[in-house]
């Protein structure tokens, strides 16, 4: 009986395609390669990353649900836009979630400070470097980090949900090379507040410079969209 269960509970050991189809396309929307209301033909899909129609069908609808797809009328789907309010709401929620984070890591009697302040010299670098792509690369993985460092796994759950939608605002606030300096200082500080146990500093640091992103990113997002009213 047993060896019976276990044949039909046999798993298949080849990658899920489907899932694959998904990070890939997931990937390309975070990174702009995809950028917002870019349509998103089935065919020409599956010829780019060369699988059949299936698994693509399927990314779409999950990257549906997440919000990173939406309908274009009859015209199939496309990459969502940027909504400026939506954002504004998940900074605002990010700001209560890396205060917790932060004030969790600073009290730690165990922790990885050091990996904190190298991601800092990524940034900084990124900055020397002007590279945008390094940037937003380095940005991720702080806050990623931060999380995991806090260790409370619920914390990267939740943040999951939402984090896909902040990092392709991020290239957004990044066009203005005025703030690359300040946000990355403000990281810093961050890291230096978790690294000496401050934990009502860096809990009030962490969630200062959440609001400040998500204030900077809505204020550009809107003049963006009068400009291209403007235009039209």
């Amino acid at each position: 009986m047993w060896l019976k269960l276990v044949s039909v509970l046999k798993l298949d050991p080849k990658p899920d395609l489907v899932a694959q189809t998904r990070d890939a396309l997931r990937k390309a929307i975070i990174a702009g390669d995809l950028p917002p209301c870019a349509p998103l033909a089935q065919e020409d899909l599956a010829a780019k990353l060369g699988v059949s129609r299936q698994p693509i069908s399927h990314a779409l609808v999950v990257l549906k649900q997440e919000g990173l797809v939406v309908d274009r009328g009859r015209k199939g789907q496309m990459v969502a836009p940027i909504d400026a309010e939506k954002l504004l709401e998940l900074y605002q929620v990010r700001g209560a979630l890396d205060r917790l984070a932060a004030r969790l890591a600073a009290g730690r009697p165990l922790q990885e400070n050091s990996r904190l302040l190298d991601i800092v010299d990524l940034g900084t670098k990124a900055i020397e470097k002007r590279n945008v792509n390094a940037l937003v690369k380095a940005d991720i993985s702080f806050h990623s980090a931060l999380y995991e460092i806090s260790g409370n796994k619920e914390i990267t759950i939740t943040a999951d949900n939402f984090w896909p939608h902040i990092a392709r605002s991020m290239r957004v606030v990044l066009e203005d090379q005025d703030r690359w300096t300040q946000i990355w200082t403000e990281h810093e500080a961050i890291a230096d507040a978790i690294a000496t146990g401050n934990i009502d500093r860096a809990g009030d640091l962490a969630a200062d410079h959440a609001e400040k992103s998500g204030e900077a990113t809505h204020h550009r997002l809107l003049n963006e969209q009068s400009l291209s009213l403007k235009q039209a």
